[in-house]
């Protein structure tokens, strides 16, 4: 009888244990298996950089632009191909090298503009064609023929109340490019979205968030997601969806800690500034970036059904902002970026659905 006693007072306690580690929990209890195998890739072919863009046509991404430690900015563009892991050159972005641009994909073209040159701020857009080559005559006769070409597009424009900013958001939902945020010596909450048909920037319903630069924005089911980003020294928290079908926005979860009313979680590990975003399936991924001066690592997948957070294996590479992300089928990429006087060079894929091997 004794021992039957014993047995049943290990046993409640156990029990008490495990419910305790699940209210601890952000999402799921502790016990749960986390999610996200890392592994490492080809690196950048070219110079190591932070602030660069990245878009993604018919699954190859195209990255290019950023800064190096030396204050080098570029524009030049490398595409990489996920299924043999190779990089090529493209014809570079014919306008001023820079960084903190914005990219977005609509349809077979990849658009690239705003971006700061290291003296002004820039509101230009350009067009890319995969499916091109640009013909240059050098000084000395001869043609070179690169991969791809770039079309200069209507600039974000002035006459809607758009201005040249660096560290704005972009993505694409349907048929159309959006931009919004930033900063131009002011910090920013406006969108602008781009019909490349008719090529022409219009507003839209009107961004109810916070002013931010250095945010992160995805698309999931034809709905814009925008969240996390840097006002006036403080985190965003505030996180939104664009809903174009009804011209509304629809605020989600705050990325903090919520302890009042029915409504308790704790997500505040996921508000950062300057980290990358992707989708794979039906979810996102916000990794890398930085908060209170802390260069981040964690990685958090977003489930647009539930409105949760759960957080996934780190990041493997070292802790970063100012990295590039992208998804491409099953999986996310991340890549290039800086901690303090470091820039890297390095490329990480995720298997969200795996476990760390």
């Amino acid at each position: 009888m004794k021992n039957l006693v014993q047995r049943a007072s290990r046993l409640l306690l156990a029990l008490v244990l495990l419910g305790s580690f699940g209210l601890s929990s952000c999402h799921k209890d502790d016990t749960t298996t986390v999610y996200g195998n890392w592994t490492k890739g080809s690196s950048f072919p070219a110079a190591a950089r932070r602030g660069a863009v990245s878009f993604v046509i018919n699954n190859v991404a195209y990255v290019g632009t950023g800064i190096d430690v030396n204050g080098t900015r570029y524009n030049d563009f490398y595409s990489y191909n996920p299924t043999n892991g190779s990089y090529t050159t493209l014809t570079s972005l014919p306008a001023v090298a820079r960084y903190y641009a914005v990219a977005f994909t609509v349809g077979n073209y990849g658009y690239v503009g705003t971006g700061y040159d290291g003296t002004n701020y820039l509101a230009d857009f350009w067009r890319f064609d995969p499916s091109a080559n640009t013909q240059t005559t050098l000084a000395n006769g001869t043609t070179v023929t690169t991969v791809g070409k770039w079309t200069r597009v209507a600039d974000l424009t002035t006459a809607l109340g758009g201005t040249a900013r660096y560290g704005a958001v972009a993505g694409s939902v349907g048929n159309y490019g959006y931009v919004g945020c930033g900063f131009d010596l002011n910090y920013k909450k406006d969108f602008y979205r781009y019909d490349p048909t008719s090529n022409t920037w219009s507003t839209f319903a009107g961004f109810p968030g916070d002013k931010r630069m250095g945010a992160v924005a995805f698309t999931i089911n034809n709905q814009l997601y925008v969240g996390t980003g840097i006002n006036n020294g403080a985190v965003n928290t505030d996180f939104w969806s664009y809903n174009p079908s009804g011209d509304t926005w629809t605020q989600k979860r705050n990325t903090a800690n919520q302890t009042t009313g029915s409504d308790i979680y704790d997500y505040s590990a996921v508000a950062r500034n300057n980290a990358v975003a992707f989708v794979v399936g039906n979810y996102g991924y916000i990794v890398t970036g930085s908060n209170g001066g802390a260069v981040r690592s964690d990685c958090y997948q977003y489930d647009p059904t539930m409105d949760t957070w759960t957080k996934m294996n780190p990041f493997l590479g070292t802790a970063r902002s100012y990295a590039v992300g992208f998804g491409i089928g099953n999986y996310g990429y991340v890549g290039t970026g800086a901690n303090g006087t470091a820039s890297y060079d390095d490329f990480w894929r995720i298997d969200p659905s795996a476990e760390q091997q």
